[in-house]
């Protein structure tokens, strides 16, 4: 069943309304028309089976038949802390990790940072990540839209260390494999993750001292991206849901 996106105030009304890009995908491409059922998400934990019942110029209005049970999101509340990337990588990194249960990702800046976008490229960054997230989550069946934090410096983001259960950095230094960081199941995890060239012995060392463990990925090298998705893979399988039955 296809998915659309729908503005949370939306479903709070007898007959929603379907706006914006959604409705024009829904009218011009999908080619949809009244009668046809679709699945809504409003992006903060609901999903619904709608029916539509008219397709005007701008809008498509639905009416809900059924209230669904969102039962696909981690238990796992998984913040992740990205050294910015180069080129479109911080754009494919979004759609990975939304898929992976992300709840909140954090664009951060570190001493080997190249990317450096000034403040009118970041606000359109983060109108694309936002944009990336929301399709992200209808393609992979979550009912929350992941949080899109502003861009933070390293030692902003150490200071967050405080507010959840777990804290790792992934350090190819490092020798501990994270089944041995932690004992008990944590509720909220921080992630830090370099950038191109990884972190500095300087920011391992701050990180140790504001309390983050150090984690190893095995014995080779990978690409900054591949370590992000790897890392959320691993933190979902031993802490989240990747080894429940669907």
């Amino acid at each position: 069943m296809r998915r659309f996106y729908i503005n949370p105030s939306e479903l709070e009304r007898p007959e929603p309304c379907i706006t914006g890009k959604e409705a024009r995908h829904l009218k011009t491409v999908l080619r949809l028309s009244a009668g046809d059922r679709i699945r809504v998400t409003n992006g903060a934990g609901r999903i619904c089976d709608a029916r539509i019942i008219s397709i005007e110029e701008k809008t498509v209005r639905v009416v809900i038949e059924n209230r669904i049970e969102a039962g696909n999101e981690s238990p796992l509340d998984l913040i992740v802390a990205q050294g910015f990337l180069k080129d479109k990588k911080m754009d494919e990194l979004v759609r990975h990790l939304t898929e992976l249960g992300v709840t909140r990702w954090i664009p951060m800046m570190t001493r080997r940072t190249v990317a450096r976008p000034d403040a009118r490229r970041m606000k359109k960054r983060m109108e694309r990540w936002q944009a990336i997230s929301l399709e992200a989550i209808k393609q992979c069946g979550r009912s929350m839209v992941p949080e899109i934090a502003p861009v933070m410096d390293f030692s902003e983001v150490l200071s967050l260390g405080a507010t959840v259960d777990a804290r790792f950095f992934f350090w190819e230094q490092a020798r501990a494999p994270l089944a041995d960081t932690a004992e008990n199941s944590p509720g909220a995890i921080l992630l830090l993750l370099g950038p191109e060239g990884g972190f500095t012995e300087n920011e391992a060392a701050d990180a140790e001292a504001s309390g983050f463990s150090a984690v190893s990925m095995g014995c080779r090298i990978l690409r900054a991206e591949t370590a992000a998705i790897s890392a959320c893979t691993l933190v979902q399988y031993v802490f989240g849901d990747l080894q429940k039955s669907p």
